[in-house]
């Protein structure tokens, strides 16, 4: 399995992974005239999340033609954006990507998803990378948020987020069943690797503000992981969680990948793991290991805080968490 950490962007090239690079002047994009420059925003986060949303949206039910050509891949201010013509490729990173440049503007889609521009992309893991460097990879998803996928154990699929209720996340996705869809997940699901927040800022003039649970008294904010312990010898969806977990960081867990079934790559995996955060390495993963997996510290949360806490995705044994 690929590390999730790929060659720094200046070593970048779409040639290394099979894709298509400007040869001549035919796939070259045209200048845009005055009239096509998509002019800056000046609006709030929320609108600047609608209009991405509502874009979105109206893109619902298109549809893919031959060996891959959609029209995202067209757009010439995208070309510019990667630095080659992606046409004919999955186009998942692409859809999203014209969705920013649509709604803000080429330079600005550069800036709010962190990408250099002409730099290359369209590949997910790629983008998911951007967003890491830049602190802006997370948990837990808002509205807007670029979300990726898991696909046999690598970041492969990407959507934008379009709604959070009741635990569910429901996304848009290009390139799912080789359309434009609408898909619904369960909050935390397996195949979830992660959230890209855009930066808002560079549209609206405001910071993003951090996920909305309220805070208690100490200023910390506090919440609940319910988690299994696991060992050796377990299977089921927690060990593809936890396997998904320890891949997308980095570590080796053999070559079936997360297949479900807690053997000696995985165990060996985790050991790794809590030895590279300060934990005993007895490859058990309890409220400890579990926590800082996840990318938190195990605390007691004051009685005040209680009203905070937010119920998790596993339902075993219960951590109080701290966000750090």
């Amino acid at each position: 399995m690929k590390d999730f950490k790929l060659n720094s962007v200046a070593e970048y090239n779409p040639a290394d992974y099979g894709l298509p690079i400007w040869r001549d002047e035919e796939h070259m994009p045209h200048e845009k005239t005055e009239a096509e420059q998509t002019p800056a925003d000046n609006m709030t986060i929320e609108a600047a999340k609608n209009k991405l949303c509502m874009w979105a949206q109206s893109q619902v039910g298109t549809h893919e033609g031959a060996n891959n050509w959609n029209k995202y891949a067209e757009n010439a201010d995208l070309q510019k954006m990667y630095g080659w013509y992606p046409q004919n490729q999955p186009w998942c990173d692409v859809w999203c990507d014209v969705g920013f440049i649509e709604c803000f503007g080429l330079e600005n889609a550069c800036a709010m998803t962190y990408q250099p521009l002409g730099a290359g992309s369209a590949l997910c893991s790629q983008s998911a990378q951007y967003y890491q460097e830049a602190g802006a990879f997370t948990q837990r998803p808002e509205i807007g948020d670029q979300v990726f996928f898991y696909v046999s154990g690598e970041i492969n699929h990407t959507g934008l987020v379009v709604r959070v209720d009741g635990g569910s996340v429901f996304t848009i996705e290009g390139n799912s069943s080789d359309a434009v869809c609408e898909r619904v997940y369960q909050l935390g699901a397996a195949n979830i690797a992660g959230y890209g927040r855009p930066k808002w800022s560079v549209v609206t003039g405001e910071s993003a503000k951090e996920p909305d649970e309220p805070a208690a008294e100490d200023g910390k904010h506090y919440y609940e992981l319910r988690l299994p312990y696991l060992r050796r010898g377990d299977t089921g969806k927690p060990v593809t969680a936890l396997q998904f977990q320890l891949a997308g960081q980095g570590y080796y867990i053999g070559p079936d990948g997360a297949d479900g079934d807690f053997g000696a790559n995985t165990e060996s995996a985790l050991k790794e793991f809590q030895r590279n955060v300060g934990l005993p390495p007895d490859g058990v993963v309890g409220p400890d290991t579990g926590a800082r997996l996840f990318g938190a510290e195990v605390g007691k949360a004051p009685e005040k805080a209680q009203e905070a806490a937010k119920p998790g995705f596993w339902d075993s044994i219960k951590a109080k968490l701290v966000k750090k």
